[in-house]
């Protein structure tokens, strides 16, 4: 469990940053605070008028009983006329950014469960969930990014927006801010774009992990398996000069008139026949010993 916990550490942060910045896109999705305009107009009697993706609002007293001040609200429609394209846009942007961030947490839930539950910790499976959750992160980013720098873009160039007359408001503002929503969905956007990238770092661990556990070519099985040869090789070289020895014993007649035994030469051959055979079976069971070091090297 511990092993599992540290080599999963980053993607457990990004699941509550995720759960952080899904909650923060939905927040400033619903909030109407997204263009501060200060507005000189008899039915906004607060001077303020609060422009969202989904409707406009503002306090007035004019359109309450006297002397209570209400806030009036009206509709913003993405497919309006007068609606201009950053807030349509954004009205879709941000209702896929909850879906992206939904499915993303989902990925990333099902990425922990193996781990924890199923043991995984190097399966595809795990490493393919985190793979798709970041990538569903990314996009929910995405999706809060362009709508908040798109408002921000046009609160800054103080763009107007040609509202109905039935909405009461002027078209223009004498001025205008970054809401809070604005912030709130800046945030939210950070907050997506480093839980995407901890999700995506997990393939990249996995990586590192896979390049230890099986060691560069030039590693000691390299040399276990250069060694071995060589002492095999020097083995059989012994045998072949015993082998020629005891041939030479056998053959030449001056070293069996010298000895003046027969018996004494075939007993050396016989002896030296025996030797071979002994250092024959000598470098077969080095050649497996070769085999099991190589084959315990690439486990290790």
């Amino acid at each position: 469990m511990g092993h599992h916990s540290n080599r999963v550490a980053l993607q457990l942060v990004g699941l509550v940053l995720g759960t952080v910045g899904w909650i923060g896109s939905a927040i400033a999705t619903g909030l109407i605070q997204w263009r501060v305009w200060r507005v000189s107009s008899p039915e906004v009697t607060s001077g303020v008028t609060w422009v969202g993706i989904w409707r406009v609002c503002f306090y007035s007293r004019l359109l309450t009983t006297p002397p209570f001040q209400g806030m009036s609200c009206r509709r913003l429609g993405a497919l309006d006329p007068f609606v201009p394209p950053e807030i349509g846009v954004g009205q879709g942007l941000m209702l896929a950014a909850m879906v992206w961030g939904a499915l993303g947490k989902a990925a990333n839930v099902y990425g922990l469960w193996d781990v924890y539950i199923g043991g995984g910790c190097q399966s595809r499976r795990a490493g393919l969930a985190f793979a798709v959750g970041g990538g569903f992160h990314l996009l929910a980013c995405l999706c809060v990014l362009v709508p908040a720098a798109w408002n921000l873009n046009s609160v800054l160039s103080n763009r107007t927006i040609a509202f109905p007359p039935h909405y009461r408001l002027p078209p223009s503002a004498g001025s205008q801010e970054p809401g809070a929503a604005l912030s709130v969905a800046l945030f939210s956007s950070t907050v997506l774009f480093l839980t995407a990238a901890f999700l995506l770092s997990h393939r990249q661990s996995a990586r590192l992990s896979r390049s230890k556990v099986h060691p560069p070519p030039d590693d000691h099985s390299s040399l276990v398996s250069r060694a071995l040869p060589e002492l095999g090789s020097s083995l059989c070289a012994m045998s072949g000069s015993e082998c020629s020895l005891s041939s030479y014993r056998a053959d030449n007649p001056a070293f069996i008139s010298n000895s003046n035994s027969s018996g004494l030469s075939r007993s050396l051959e016989a002896q030296a026949k025996t030797q071979a055979q002994i250092l024959a079976k000598g470098i077969d069971v080095l050649q497996s010993i070769q085999k099991v070091l190589e084959s315990g090297l690439t486990i290790l």
